[in-house]
């Protein structure tokens, strides 16, 4: 009897020492985490959308080497860098954007206390969509569902703002600012030269890579490229050519001709 209350007793602080072992483990753990964990962003709705639309598709002159990685240039509230550092993270990345080239900012995010921005498609590899692991097909033949992404190496890098605990709400041209020491904003590309020289009324859609009607069909492929297909018929007694952009499982864009004009842009 006195045996079995002596086991009962063991296994109770056991199973306690157990239940503490592991939240002292734990603690530090926590502790860190709730310390570290990031500071709401100070910057407003309306200030993030204005910094996106007035920097993203800008184009810039670079004042300095920016290495074509995953990392690419971090700067600090005052537009301060390791200019030595940058240096060498160019030589080890293989292969750099030079200073005196322009290039295009194509994103912009925001996370935690950092504000970053990817030129030239960013640095990294990318990846491949889910569709086109699943393939389908017969007799002894298998194909990806989705036409497979070109796996062309990366061109471009990351310019990247460090705050100390919060993005403040900065206005676009504070940013700009703050990235004068690496980015040339004042030069002008010689894409904004060709958009002032098109009319009033289309310039605001080829600035956000938008087919409307009446653009000619020299506007359109400047704007939107090369179609992945056209097709003709005739609809009464007029013939329409329709270029399609894009292919599921993304949006897919018809833009319809009649003479040479666009008529009709659709969506699906």
């Amino acid at each position: 009897m006195r045996w079995y209350y002596c086991r009962e007793r063991l296994m109770r602080y056991a199973r306690l020492q157990s239940v503490y072992g592991i939240w002292i483990l734990l603690f530090p753990a926590c502790f860190a985490r709730a310390l570290w964990a990031e500071v709401p962003s100070a910057l407003d709705a309306d200030r993030r959308i204005k910094i996106i639309r007035t920097l993203g598709s800008e184009y810039v002159a670079l004042k300095v080497p920016l290495p074509i990685n995953k990392h690419g240039l971090v700067v600090n509230s005052k537009g301060e860098f390791d200019w030595k550092k940058n240096e060498e993270s160019s030589i080890a990345a293989g292969q750099f954007i030079a200073p005196g080239i322009t290039v295009q900012v194509t994103n912009v995010t925001f996370a935690g206390n950092k504000m970053m921005f990817e030129v030239n498609g960013g640095g990294k590899k990318k990846k491949k969509r889910f569709l086109e692991r699943i393939q389908v097909g017969g007799s002894g033949r298998m194909a990806p569902v989705a036409n497979p992404t070109a796996q062309a190496p990366p061109q471009g890098s990351y310019v990247s703002i460090q705050f100390e605990k919060q993005i403040p709400n900065l206005t676009p041209q504070e940013v700009k600012d703050i990235l004068s020491n690496v980015l040339d904003f004042s030069k002008k590309s010689a894409t904004k030269s060709f958009i002032e020289s098109i009319p009033e009324e289309f310039q605001e859609a080829v600035k956000n890579k938008q087919a409307v009607v009446g653009m000619d069909k020299d506007l359109v492929l400047a704007t939107l490229g090369r179609p992945i297909r056209r097709v003709r018929e005739r609809r009464g007694e007029e013939e329409v050519e329709d270029w399609i952009y894009g292919e599921r499982p993304h949006k897919i864009i018809f833009v319809t001709f009649l003479q040479g004009k666009v008529i009709s842009v659709k969506e699906y």
